[in-house]
């Protein structure tokens, strides 16, 4: 088996350890320092358990993040409930029900990494994604056995809860993993067990409620663990009130019941801080900046003090890549110049194949995210070589200066079209037809202070420029406006089309007109023209894809359909980014309504069943009308946050031919500023998993 060559191939891997020396992190057998340095990819083992689609995914996920150098990766190690979302992927459906095949698909991940990359094993949730506390709330309460629960955040006091906690835990920390025959206990693959995701309790201004809980989780996992793994909480790093809140990153921060310092006086192994300043916070990515500094530089001080390691679990920043990449350049500076034993850790948000879908603004692409990942790539060199080198460092006495404050404004920063800060036109350079200079009966080309120039006849030079209507400029997404500008000189009138991704060409609209006569009978008449055409992001359909626009333009003598030349696949200048107010289809997949019966899914549905169509949106939007098979379906809201929806049809004799796959079509979704749904009304919207429902008569 696969799993036993990667077994027998990794003797010198061992269980992680803090060294207590240096509070860094190190491998338990050979002592090695471990750069810590990794990627958040909650979804591994739900994509595990999907079709072959989904599997290879999460394959080329890992196989990406081992490529890349990366030795942790943090993904959930739970999912509670029987959500139809879930797909019957759950690993806990119902309470003390575990279904066992979802488990191996854990099993089978920690087995594939065994000697190349370490997880964090995240256990339950505060948030609603994937059940978390909410889930065992529920239960609590239809127990009838809880009158403590009250509300969500009862369940850090509950005795009940805590009781179905342990429970879950004990499932994990006692097993024996299917794949290897080796006790969770033993894997070195195991970087940490991870208590819960951002943890709050609202009103609990001391803290008291959540230091009991965590202190005595920790001694739980440690009792059944034998104290072989490190155990962590993925806390935000907010700090209370009285005690550094001053510097937390929103009013109220400091009323959540979870505090920075008093848990790195706790029984944790090591301290975890996010990092959302783009979440966080309302304000210019100068402030955002200038908080990052202070957060990272407070937070590495305060472990220092604690002498425990800090691993900034999850950071991340949205688009443009350009800003990203600055974000991403200072966590990594910070981390090597203010921690000087290089004992902390940081995990970025979130990794994923380009196949997959950007839901939430912040995944990080393998491959074509190549600057971020060359930044990730070079701080894992610059870690491995302090490793190396770390005996003759600290024999030279050099002391690193201190960083430089962050860039004093967001208009310094380079954005993608102008990537030396200086605010320039942004002209566009065009690709060459291909044509032979050297053969004199082909048009000969030139450049000319990047100016695509071409001599010839009728045209004798042009400019192209991309304009949008978009603060950021060098970006645009859905409901911005996109100009292209053209100017151009040549010796006859010429008619302008562009051509945008769909077929339609549209006559550019000029703007200005200059006539020159030359003094010389050797030179023509030089026609000086510049020519627009303004685009609506969405509209008429083009641009539901994220990536640079692509154009192209024909120039043809006025009057004639002799086109004179085309300037073609243009990708430079502007990039459409999903950052907008405007909605759009972030999945859908299509499923009956109910499964098998031994519980396997079928792609298939018989008259009076029920097909189900699964939609989530970048965003809240109203109930979306939904057509399936030519009918209108029936909505039901799929979460609470009014970002899914359920559409229901039933297949019905003498409607529904058998035989035929199921066809649908998101009509309309309407945000809560009214903005419509470009992907649902301008182009057709296909199941994201590459699922259908094929009707069957008996």
């Amino acid at each position: 088996m696969a799993w036993a060559s990667a077994r027998a191939g990794a003797e010198a891997f061992g269980i992680a350890r803090v060294d207590s020396t240096n509070r860094a992190f190190v491998d338990g057998v050979t002592a090695r320092r471990l750069t810590a340095r990794g990627a958040n990819a909650y979804s591994l083992r739900y994509d595990w358990l999907g079709n072959a689609k989904e599997k290879e995914k999460a394959e080329k996920t890992m196989d990406d993040a081992i490529a890349l150098g990366i030795d942790v990766i943090r993904t959930w190690a739970f999912m509670d409930g029987d959500e139809r979302s879930f797909d019957g992927r759950a690993m806990q459906p119902r309470r003390g029900e575990f279904v066992e095949k979802n488990f191996v698909a854990l099993d089978e991940i920690l087995a594939r990494a065994r000697g190349k990359v370490r997880f964090i094993l995240t256990l339950t949730n505060h948030w609603e994604d994937y059940g978390g506390i909410d889930r065992y709330v529920r239960w609590a309460k239809e127990s009838g056995d809880a009158p403590e629960i009250h509300r969500r955040e009862d369940f850090y006091s509950s005795p009940t809860c805590r009781k179905y906690f342990e429970d879950f835990i004990r499932k994990i920390v006692d097993r024996v993993n299917t794949a290897t025959g080796e006790h969770y206990r033993d894997d070195p693959s195991i970087f940490s067990y991870q208590l819960i995701n951002e943890p709050r309790i609202s009103g609990d201004a001391k803290g008291d409620i959540f230091h009991a809980w965590s202190t005595h989780f920790v001694q739980f996992i440690k009792d059944f663990d034998r104290g072989n793994h490190l155990v962590s909480v993925g806390t935000e790093g907010f700090f209370i009130e009285g005690d550094g809140s001053d510097l937390n990153p929103f009013n109220g921060a400091e009323r959540q019941g979870v505090d920075m310092t008093r848990l790195l006086g706790s029984s944790v192994d090591f301290a975890c801080v996010h990092v959302w300043a783009d979440d966080w916070m309302d304000s210019d990515d100068e402030s955002k900046f200038r908080f990052l500094d202070r957060w990272v530089r407070e937070h590495l001080q305060r472990a220092t003090r604690a002498n425990k390691p800090v691993i900034f679990e999850e950071f991340g920043k949205k688009r443009p890549i350009a800003v990203r990449d600055m974000f991403f350049n200072r966590v990594f500076e910070l981390l090597r110049v203010e921690d000087t034993d290089r004992s902390s850790g940081a995990l970025f948000w979130l990794f994923a194949p380009d196949e997959v879908p950007d839901y939430d603004g912040f995944t990080v692409r393998s491959p074509s995210d190549s600057s971020t990942l060359d930044i990730v790539r070079r701080e894992i060199a610059s870690m491995r070589e302090f490793v190396e080198n770390r005996s003759s460092r600290d024999d030279s006495g050099m002391v690193s200066p201190p960083l430089a404050p962050p860039p004093p404004s967001p208009m310094s920063m380079p954005s993608p079209r102008d990537p030396d800060g200086e605010d320039d036109d942004d002209f566009v350079d065009f690709e060459s037809d291909g044509g032979d200079d050297d053969d004199p009966s082909n048009e000969s080309w030139s450049t000319q202070d990047d100016v695509a120039v071409r001599t010839s006849g009728v045209v004798l030079s042009y400019q192209c420029r991309m304009i949008s209507s978009n603060a950021l400029e060098g970006h645009a997404t859905y409901g911005d406006h996109v100009s292209i500008e053209l100017a151009i000189e040549s010796t006859r009138e010429l008619d302008v089309r562009v051509q945008f991704i769909d077929d339609a060409r549209d006559k550019m609209t000029l703007t200005s007109l200059k006539t020159t006569s030359s003094s010389s009978f050797t030179t023509p008449e030089t026609i000086s023209t510049t020519h627009v055409v303004t685009r609506r992001l969405g509209d008429g359909g083009v641009y539901v894809k994220e990536g640079p626009m692509k154009f192209r333009v024909f120039l043809s003598v006025a009057d004639s359909a002799t086109e004179v030349f085309v300037l073609d696949a243009v990708t430079m200048g502007t990039t459409i980014v999903f950052d907008s107010a405007a909605p759009f289809v972030v999945d859908a997949f299509l499923r009956p309504y109910r499964s098998t019966v031994d519980g396997t899914l079928s792609f298939t549905v018989n008259y009076g069943d029920v097909a189900v169509l699964y939609v989530s949106f970048s965003e809240p939007v109203t109930p979306p009308e939904v057509v399936m098979n030519g009918r209108l379906a029936f909505i039901s809201v799929a979460s609470s946050l009014g970002d899914a929806y359920y559409a229901y049809v039933e297949i019905t004799r003498g409607v529904d031919a058998p035989g035929t796959e199921l066809t649908f079509e998101i009509v309309s979704a309407l945000d809560r500023a009214g903005n419509r749904c470009f992907t649902c009304e301008n182009a057709p919207v296909r199941t994201t998993d590459a699922s259908s429902l094929r009707v069957v008569d008996g």
